[in-house]
Parts: C-alpha cells; structure tokens; sequence
C-alpha cells in the first residue's frame, strides 16, 4: 500500500510556484469569512455521522463545480475532476486536477482555504514519460489520514468514473453510498451571509437586463442587445455570465430560449431576454421582456397578464405555504386573464447552483421556509407572438418574501 510520501513526484516544471497555505494567503480573495466555510464543514460532518457515515467525498468536475466551490471557493476555470475529503472533528482535504500549464497558483488554488491542497495534472496535461500520482491517489491517502479504516464513505455530487471502483481498492469491505441529498438539503437554507451575495448578483443582472432593453430599437441586432447586457454586467462586478444568455425577437420571441443571432428588432417586435450573473459563486437569473416602439393591445394585455400573475402569487408565498397553492394561485389567474394555454409555472431555488431546492412547479407539495432564496419564473410563451416572463430573485423572510433585484419589471 503506498501512501502519501511514496507518491511519484510530478514531471519536470511542475508546479515551480509553491502553493502551501501560506503562499495562498496573500492572494486569497473569499467571499465569506473562513469561519462561514468551517460552520458548512461541521454541518456536512454532523449529518453523515447522522447517516452513519465516517467520511464523505464531495466532488466536482466541468459539469457540476458547485459544492466543491461551496465547501473550498476553489472555481475549477480549467475543466478538471477535484474531491473534497471530509470526515469527522478534522480540517478537510482536497485534490484537484482542474490545473493549467502544470501550475496550481495559475489556476485558482489561491482562493482555496482549506489548508491541506494536493494537486496533480489534468489527464490531458504533457507529461512526457511519466507516471504521475491521480486524485483518487491524493483521496485515498487524505481519506485515510483522516479516518484510518472508514466502514462507509458517502459521495456527493456528479459521479466521477473509476472513483468507486478506487475506494473499494483502497478500503476492501467499506460501504461506498451516495450522498448528494445531505449537500442539496444544507444548501437550500441561505445564512445571511449568502443572502447578500445573492443580492450583489441581482443587482449586476438588473445592470445587464437594463442595459438590454435599452439596447432594443429598429435595426439592433439580437448580438447588440446581448453586448450590452454583458458590458454592463461586468462593469457591475461579476465574476462569471451566470449561464448562456437569451435574446430573441420578433416571432423567434416565442421560443423564448434561444442563443442571440444576427437577426435585427423590427417595429412592433416583441424581445425577450433571459440572463444570469454569477458573484464569487453566487448566482442570479432573471427575466424581462419590451416591444419595439408602441405595443398592441394585445401584446399589452399579454404582458401584464404575466406581471399580475408574478405579483398575486408573491404575495400569498410565506413560511409554511405550499409551492403546489402558489402554482394553484398562477394558473387560476392565467384562466382569468384568458392566457392559460401559454403558462408554465415555473421556478427553482438558487443560490452556489443555477438551480437547487426548492423546485416550483405544480403538485409540489413543499412548504416554503424561511431564508430559502429562489428564481420565480411563472412564463406565458406564445408560438410565432413572443414571451412574457419578469423573472427575479426572492429572499423568503419570517412573514413573506423580499425582492432581492431592483430593475423595472416594465419597458413600454
């Protein structure tokens, strides 16, 4: 069995730059105090004791960073596998792959806080010849480390290849169970904290949407309107786009989801758009939509359809209320308002995912609770006519809910 010191060393002009702790610390850019990461830490470690696990493997790779980010702020920007090592009454560990140019301090390892890092190269790294040590190598000896002989390890979050098949390797007779439900039920309920990050990134997507529908007149170009929404969303302080933005008009409107093209704003046009930021982890997304010039009557009638609906239902939503009443709430207006056969009712927590707990949809017959935070994106799509959608970000308080974005939710 080799441990940690029997590890082959990296290849030549690894790693010339030293990433221990304190080389880190004067780089180190987080967005929380790191007594905010131990208290997740301690919560994870009290809930797999719960679940009677010794230890629980937390991993990331391109398609889903997101708890790895939540428990070490380390933001994988090279497309890399990593493994967060927590067992009980002990500093975690962490190794990752996810490094460019063989130099960990050239990809983002300076803003992880966790003391004990260990890198190794990217599968797809030159190497030359030769062999070098993996992260599941690095997992196995964290793992043991921390708790020498565990009988059950949990994995949270996408499943890496060959990662189960290396712990039965390593600890013959141990139970290998996933566990992503604990990390998506601790994440649901945002500290305050959180809140706030979350606020910051409706503030840089109210940047961008207003910017967008002030970008909208005849001639614009779809790749105009877009251009601004990302001009402004940076100059506000985002770190990332929170996903690929949307921007239709015309009949194109009534597919509302769609990447920007050539096509250009004619007068009476209706354009949609739909766009995220993302602030030191954080993520908002959010949804307005004008006409080009005066609107119809109908498109008016549609339009504020879909306002009234947004507003009705956010104010019955408080502690306690189920998200089925809501979307109950949502679709008798919608019947009222004769615009029925174009609702979806739709929405999604968020917080360091695009999309968490709670999911709003109908028949869900989850309560709302306090200082859950959540996208609330009830849409009218209309084929060949456009989208009405003002989707924003709300904060659930002890006796209703807070909006946490500012920008006007009507452009005409």
């Amino acid at each position: 069995m080799k441990t940690s010191s029997d590890r082959l060393p990296m290849p030549y002009g690894w790693g010339k730059v030293p990433y221990a702790l304190e080389d880190r610390l004067p780089w180190m850019n987080l967005p929380f105090e790191v007594a905010e990461y131990r208290q997740r830490v301690a919560r994870l470690q009290s809930a797999a004791q719960a679940q009677g696990l010794d230890a629980v493997l937390v991993t990331g790779d391109l398609s889903d960073g997101s708890y790895v980010r939540y428990l070490t702020n380390f933001e994988d920007f090279y497309g890399g596998q990593s493994i967060v090592v927590v067992a009980a009454k002990v500093d975690p560990g962490f190794t990752t792959n996810g490094v460019m140019h063989g130099e960990p301090m050239h990809s983002g390892i300076q803003d992880c806080w966790v003391p004990d890092v260990r890198c190794t190269a990217a599968p797809r790294t030159v190497t030359g010849g030769a062999k070098v040590s993996t992260i599941f190598d690095h997992a196995e000896d964290l793992l043991r480390e921390r708790s020498a002989n565990p009988k059950a390890i949990g994995l949270a979050g996408p499943p890496l290849a060959g990662l189960s098949e290396s712990l039965a390797a390593a600890f013959p007779g141990a139970e290998v169970r996933g566990c992503t439900d604990v990390l998506d039920e601790m994440c649901k309920i945002k500290s305050a904290a959180e809140v706030e990050l979350l606020r910051g990134a409706a503030a840089q997507a109210d940047a961008a949407i207003v910017a967008a529908m002030g970008a909208v007149r005849e001639g614009a170009s779809e790749f105009d309107i877009a251009a601004a929404a990302h001009e402004a969303m940076f100059r506000a302080g985002a770190e990332h786009v929170g996903f690929a933005i949307s921007v239709v008009a015309g009949e194109r409107a009534g597919f509302k989801h769609m990447a920007p093209t050539g096509n250009r704003v004619k007068k009476g046009d209706m354009v949609y758009v739909d766009l995220g930021s993302r602030n030191m982890g954080y993520y908002s997304d959010c949804s307005r939509q004008t006409v080009c010039g005066k609107p119809s009557a109908e498109q008016l009638r549609f339009m504020e359809a879909n306002i009234r609906i947004v507003e009705e239902c956010t104010r019955q939503i408080s502690p306690g209320v189920a998200i089925a009443t809501i979307a109950d709430i949502a679709k008798h207006i919608a019947e009222e308002e004769g615009v029925a056969d174009f609702l979806y009712v739709r929405g999604h927590g968020i917080g360091c995912r695009i999309q968490n707990r709670p999911q709003i949809a109908p028949g869900n017959t989850v309560t709302f609770e306090r200082d859950m935070v959540f996208a609330f994106e009830p849409m009218l799509v209309r084929f060949r006519f456009g989208t009405a959608c003002w989707e924003d970000i709300w904060h659930v308080t002890a006796s209703g809910v807070e909006r946490l974005n500012r920008a006007p939710y009507r452009f005409w």
